[in-house]
Formats: C-alpha cells, sequence, structure tokens
C-alpha cells in the first residue's frame, strides 16, 4: 500500500529543523567570550617625590592589558596604601580602558618610600612607590656632644652634633648650623658645616673655657637654636662663704668666679680634717660660731665692710687654719674695705683683685716658709728684715713653668729658684712674684724705686695693675703643685714674662708718683689642726 506524498515531505522537514536547532544549542559561531587582563602595569617609569605629608601633584596611574597588549577597562580592582602611613582619597574601583588614576594620594609624614598596592584577581600585585622628602627646618636638636665634663682648657671627649628637624622630627639634609661657645670662654671649631643626608651636622670640637664656671655652647639654623652645657672636671672642695654685711650682687659675682678660677686650676682633694667645734671666731673680726664638719678642701670666708676708709687697707687675707703636717689651709679668711672696692668693680678689676687674695688663702706666699719653700727672704718670721734683696721661691714646678714662659736666668733657674719680690715690706715682700728689679725699695710704702721690670703685669706680683691685664700665669697655678695641691696648667691665662726694656706699670702703690695707694694685710697661718682636730696655735701675720 502506497504512503501519501504529502506525510513523506512533512517529515523531512522536521528532521532538517531538529538539526538546525541542535546546531544553534551546540555554541557555533553565535557566541564571543569577554578578554581576560594578562598584565598591570605602572604608567609612569620614574619614582614621584612630594614632600612629607603632602599630595602629590600628579596621580600616578596604572594600565591592565590583556594578552593581546589592548588596555583593558572595567576590570575590578583594588587600590589601597600598604606603606609609608599616607592617606589615598578616590581611590578607582574598577579600571578605565587606559591609564586608570589612583586617586588622590598624599604621603605619610615620615621621609622616606610609601608604596600603594594594585591587586587584580588573578594577576600578581602592582606596587606604585612615591618618596617623601624631609620639609623646610621647622627646629635643631642636639645630637651629640651634650652635657659632658672636662678639665678647663681642654676639648671636650666627644665632638659636638645636631640635627635639623623639619616640622614632623625628619633630619633636613644641606643646612648649615653654625656652632659658637656662649659662655665660658670656650672655643668651638669648626663653626660651621652642613647637615648629611640624615639632617645632622657633626664634628665641632669643643675647648672648654680656662676659667671655669658656666660652660655652655649653641647651635644655630635657620633661624632656630639648640644649647649645650658642659661641667669643668674638678674634685676640689673650694667653699665659699659669705659673712658679716650682705655685699652687693656685683661683689658677689666677682667672688664666685674668683672661686671657680680656682676648682678650674687645683683639681683634687687634698687630705681630710675633720673639724670638731672648731672656733672660728679667732680668724678675723666679725666672725663667729664653731664648726663641726669634715673638709678635704678649703673653706674660704669672704666679707665686704668697714675697715679703715677709703685709700688705706683694700684688703686682708690669708689662712686660718692649717694642716699640721702638710700645712695646706683648712679655713681661710677675706675681707675687703667696702670704701675701696667700687673703683675696682667699675672698671671691671674687682675679679682679678679678689682672686689675687684667694691665692693667699690657699697658700700662695702664705706658707712658702712653713714649706721650706722660701729662700734668702727679706723678712724674719718677727718681720724683721734680714738685708736680703734676693729672696727665690725654690719649687720645680713654678721653676719649670716661668722658664717656660719666658723666663731669663736673673728671673728663674733650677738652681736659684724664683725670683720674689724684696721691697714693700714683710707681706708684699716675700709673698709675691717680683714686680720689677729696683735700683731701691724707696718708693711710696717702702715699694720698688726705678729699675727694669720683673714680672710686671702677672696676677700675683704685689702691685695691681691700673688695666684689666692681670694674667694668672702657669707659673702661679705650678706654684700650688709645689705646696702639695693637684693642679691643671691649662686653666692659666696667656702669659710671658716682659722684655727687660719695658717699663715697670704700678698703681696701688705708684713709686713714680709717690701716692699711698689701697694696701693688702696678708697672713700667715694662725693655727695648726690635726686630721682628727686638735688645734695648736701659730698667731703669726705680716703686713706691708
Amino acid at each position: 500500500m502506497m504512503r501519501p506524498l504529502l506525510s513523506l515531505r512533512a517529515a523531512h522537514f522536521c528532521t532538517s529543523m531538529a538539526v538546525v536547532a541542535l546546531a544553534a544549542c551546540s555554541g557555533g559561531d553565535g557566541g564571543t567570550a569577554p578578554p581576560k587582563p594578562a598584565s598591570v602595569q605602572a604608567s609612569a617609569a620614574t619614582t614621584p617625590t612630594a614632600t612629607v605629608g603632602v599630595a602629590l601633584s600628579v596621580a600616578p596611574t596604572f594600565t591592565v592589558k590583556d594578552a593581546s597588549g589592548n588596555d583593558l577597562g572595567n576590570v575590578a580592582v583594588s587600590v589601597v596604601v600598604s606603606t609609608g602611613g599616607g592617606s589615598l582619597v578616590g581611590a578607582p574601583s574598577k579600571t578605565t580602558a587606559g591609564p586608570t588614576s589612583v586617586g588622590t594620594w598624599t604621603l605619610g609624614t615620615t621621609a622616606g618610600t610609601n608604596t600603594l598596592t594594585v591587586t587584580i584577581s588573578g594577576l600578581t600585585p602592582l606596587i606604585i612607590s612615591a618618596t617623601g622628602a624631609p620639609g623646610a627646618p621647622a627646629k635643631i636638636v642636639a645630637s651629640g656632644g651634650n652635657l659632658q665634663i672636662a678639665l678647663a682648657g681642654t676639648a671636650v671627649t666627644s665632638p659636638l652634633a645636631a640635627t635639623v628637624q623639619d616640622q614632623y622630627g625628619n633630619g633636613v639634609p644641606n643646612v648649615q648650623v653654625t656652632f659658637v661657645s656662649t659662655a665660658g670662654g670656650g672655643i668651638v671649631a669648626p663653626g660651621l658645616l652642613t647637615t648629611n643626608a640624615s639632617g645632622v651636622a657633626s664634628g665641632a670640637g669643643w675647648r672648654l673655657g680656662n676659667k671655669g664656671g658656666t660652660q655652655s655652647a649653641s647651635a644655630t639654623a635657620n633661624g632656630f637654636s639648640t644649647p649645650y652645657t658642659a661641667t669643668i672636671q674638678s674634685n676640689f672642695p673650694l667653699d665659699l662663704r659669705f659673712f658679716g654685711t650682705p655685699m652687693s650682687t656685683e661683689a658677689q659675682t666677682a667672688f664666685t668666679n674668683a672661686a671657680n678660677r680656682l676648682r678650674a686650676a687645683i683639681i683634687s682633694q687634698v687630705s681630710p680634717v675633720n673639724l670638731q667645734n672648731t672656733d672660728i671666731s679667732g680668724c678675723a673680726t666679725g666672725m663667729t660660731g664653731t664648726l663641726t664638719e669634715s673638709t678635704q678642701g678649703v673653706i674660704i670666708y669672704a666679707s665686704v665692710s668697714a675697715i679703715d676708709g677709703a685709700g688705706k687697707i683694700l684688703a686682708r687675707a690669708g689662712p686660718c687654719f692649717v694642716r699640721g703636717t702638710s700645712r695646706i689651709p683648712v679655713v681661710g679668711v677675706m675681707q675687703f674695705d667696702e670704701a675701696d672696692i667700687q673703683s675696682y668693680i667699675t672698671s671691671g678689676r674687682f675679679e682679678s683683685v679678689v682672686l689675687h687674695e684667694m691665692n693667699h688663702v690657699l697658700g700662695f706666699g702664705t706658707i712658702w716658709t712653713e714649706k721650706g719653700l722660701l729662700s734668702a727672704p727679706a723678712y724674719d718670721d718677727s718681720n724683721v728684715a734680714t738685708g736680703s734683696i734676693n729672696p727665690r721661691f725654690m719649687g720645680s714646678v713654678a721653676i719649670a713653668n716661668c722658664l717656660a714662659v719666658g723666663g731669663t736666668a736673673n728671673l728663674c733657674t733650677a738652681s736659684t729658684g724664683v725670683a720674689v719680690e724684696a721691697c714693700g715690706g714683710g707681706g708684699t715682700a716675700d709673698g709675691h712674684w717680683r714686680e720689677m728689679f729696683p735700683t731701691g725699695c724707696t718708693g711710696s710704702n717702702g715699694g720698688p724705686s726705678g729699675g727694669t721690670v720683673a714680672f710686671d703685669s702677672e696676677l700675683m706680683t704685689g702691685y695691681a695693675e691700673s688695666t684689666l691685664n692681670m694674667p694668672w700665669s702657669v707659673m702661679s697655678i705650678g706654684s700650688f703643685q709645689d705646696l702639695g695641691y693637684t693642679v691643671n696648667l691649662l686653666a692659666a691665662d696667656s702669659y710671658a714674662v716682659p722684655s727687660l726694656l719695658a717699663l715697670a706699670r704700678m698703681s696701688l702703690q705708684d713709686a713714680a708718683s709717690g701716692t699711698d695707694g689701697p694696701r693688702e694685710i696678708v697672713h700667715r697661718p694662725k693655727f695648726e689642726i690635726s686630721a682628727d682636730g686638735r688645734i695648736t696655735p701659730i698667731n703669726r701675720e705680716q703686713k706691708k
């Protein structure tokens, strides 16, 4: 039986449609997969720089590409600050089809490297770097060499260093720093240095002043300054105590400065003494009380009060109690006439006069005989002239330093000692360096008359100068070593023995004018005291 023709054609159509449908379901050429990110890279080849705490003026960008090198946009991305502590505003979440900005990047406040991390799924994160540079100088700090201890006249161990910093504490490079000594008379060198990459200027050596007391320096840059302080090394307990009528601030300052000079020059303790209810009223007029204490130095009482009116006695000074074995003073006294000191204060010479008398308290010229160091004295212990016109100090350290400052054979030799004053009466004679080689002792108050200079302006001659030029020499300081102290010769002033052709200068007792200038009374020791406090009277005094 034959099938109908229509039924066969219908079946063929249905089969063809099924093939088409199957092809469509299998994918064919009708669909395309999206391109995948293959790389991410920074657009700029160089690392940008900006001041710390400031936003980059041009934001860094990055580009995402597919495997064919085509820029890809609309790719999910994360951009975050990873180091440096800065901040990021407006960071993208998707890329653009080309360079993509990271947003506004403000660098952190610490100088150095800042980084961002750009993260895209499936790729190695990209690190974008920027450099934070220090800002303008905002301060300077002492970063080395502060709070040191050294002998007067010597350099501290560590040189001074200063760090210039911006407002966030970052060191600022290439800034000039000026170093100077500000108190104490020291020297800082070199005085001008430039900060390194870390903002540090270092290498300024500091030699402390020779006068003791406060030592300070400073470092300055761009209007900012930082201080340094140092301490003069000394273990010598010089205990300065004021008594009597309160003195002026200027007078107190002169005493304090003179004491500082002695502490700078005498640097070690001496043998201990235990004072046991020791009555000090016999030391000087106006002194009262007893002492119960131990000392390994010297206690100096000082006053300014009425003595005998203007133009007469300027000062009385000397040791009162001395150690029984060494004869080094334990307690001494200095008194100045209030009627005479103002002219010295006004002229700036009072500190030198005080230092002169303080030398006597510590034993200069007042224990030379007791120590067996005075040869051929002009006066004996009873203050009677011996007829000698050439007293000499025989301490070997003083002799050596006399030669070192240019002392000639007539002034100092190892065999004959250092020339000591022969004129001026007992107290000036035998207790000071020689002012001049006189033709006689017929000047005012028995002072030298005519002749050629000897030590002239040196502080410890018997005559003060009319100028500020009264240097305290290594010869004088060295003499204290001969007495039994430990000394630092670098605490001395610059001094050279004057030419023999120079004219002598005298102001306290001016032989040329015949004026009767102020005078001093120099006391030799009054009491010996043993280490355990036992007292033996001596009661001797020299006057001029």
